[in-house]
């Protein structure tokens, strides 16, 4: 973990405490993100990802540890944090001014702009903001018309306004449909390659964590459960696989028979009248060639065969429960 990192987080420990007792909502949580990384935080509800997130914005004090933010602590920086680094995206706490405000959204994101001191040519990166976001052609409506999602867009461009150098984003497409995830997340690759921005995610969707992010951080009761990249992720968690068998012509039933013989193989069933065989086995367990030729002493010809990857949702699955899938 260095220092310099634009995003170093040191045993950080928050306690909520109230009438009912104390909630640890974070426990001894590190980890550090890289300049131009994609960062996700995964879990369940109540896993403590918002409240790492208003920590590392400065708008939460920690019980115990720290987070640095571009090599400050912000212990001592508190609220400037937001000033100097990140710019903050809450879905839970996204301001309803939006709602309300009866301009266009050209204008909206210019006055935005103007008010926070947003540098170089406001109108101009308000128009690409609008574009990158999908919204350019709804440039003169009135937020207060637009769908939740709209507004979660439009939120976007108006943190893109800003030259800071850390986006930290709290479920950013919670509101939005398929069509409009995918438009975010273009904007969000972009932003992180090419303009070298570090962005910290926190989502439950798990499309959006394999599509984005160049490494992930699995949270379950505030404590960290593995820090890895996706493909890392499913090395370390998922122990089995699925294989899918097409036949061309063959026995099916029969080669199921032999195939539950297999120590490697936890369930094989046929489908499609025989011609479908689908397989539960030990990852690696049962090696191509080894299914086309059982195959063939059974006089079954194989019209092709695949190996299906688990999904992050399988890897999230096990890493709650706190075994292997």
């Amino acid at each position: 973990m260095r220092r310099s990192d634009p995003v170093v987080v040191e045993g950080l420990t928050k306690v909520y405490r109230g009438r009912s007792g104390e909630v640890v909502a974070l426990n001894d949580v590190s980890f550090s993100v890289r300049g131009g990384e994609v960062f996700g935080v995964l879990g369940p509800n109540g896993a403590g990802k918002t409240t790492l997130s208003l920590i590392i914005a400065g708008l939460l004090e920690p019980t115990r540890g720290t987070a640095y933010v571009m090599g400050e602590d912000v212990r001592k920086l508190k609220r400037k944090v937001c000033e100097k680094y990140v710019a903050l995206y809450l879905s839970g706490y996204m301001r309803l001014v939006q709602s309300f405000l009866r301009v266009p959204a050209l204008k909206y994101l210019i006055m935005v702009g103007s008010i926070h001191w947003a540098r170089g040519d406001l109108r101009r990166r308000a128009e690409e903001a609008l574009k990158m976001v999908g919204l350019w052609e709804w440039r003169d409506e009135w937020p207060s018309r637009f769908s939740a999602g709209m507004k979660a867009r439009l939120k976007l461009a108006e943190l893109l306004l800003y030259d800071m150098p850390i986006l930290v984003l709290d479920e950013p497409t919670v509101h939005m449909d398929p069509a409009s995830c995918m438009e975010v997340w273009r904007v969000l690759k972009k932003v992180a390659r090419e303009e070298g921005r570090t962005i910290l995610l926190t989502t439950q969707n798990m499309e959006e964590a394999e599509y984005l992010c160049d490494r992930i951080l699995f949270l379950n009761r505030g404590r960290v459960v593995a820090i890895a990249t996706p493909h890392e992720l499913r090395e370390l968690v998922v122990k089995r696989e699925r294989i899918v068998v097409a036949l061309r012509r063959g026995d099916g039933g029969r080669l199921v028979e032999k195939l539950r013989d297999l120590p490697a193989v936890f369930h094989a069933e046929a489908r499609e009248g025989g011609r479908l065989i689908v397989i539960e086995a030990a990852k690696d367990g049962v090696a191509p060639a080894e299914l086309i030729d059982l195959a063939a002493k059974l006089g079954c010809e194989v019209r092709y065969l695949s190996y299906e990857k688990p999904s992050l949702s399988d890897v999230f699955r096990a890493l709650v429960a706190g075994g292997a899938a």
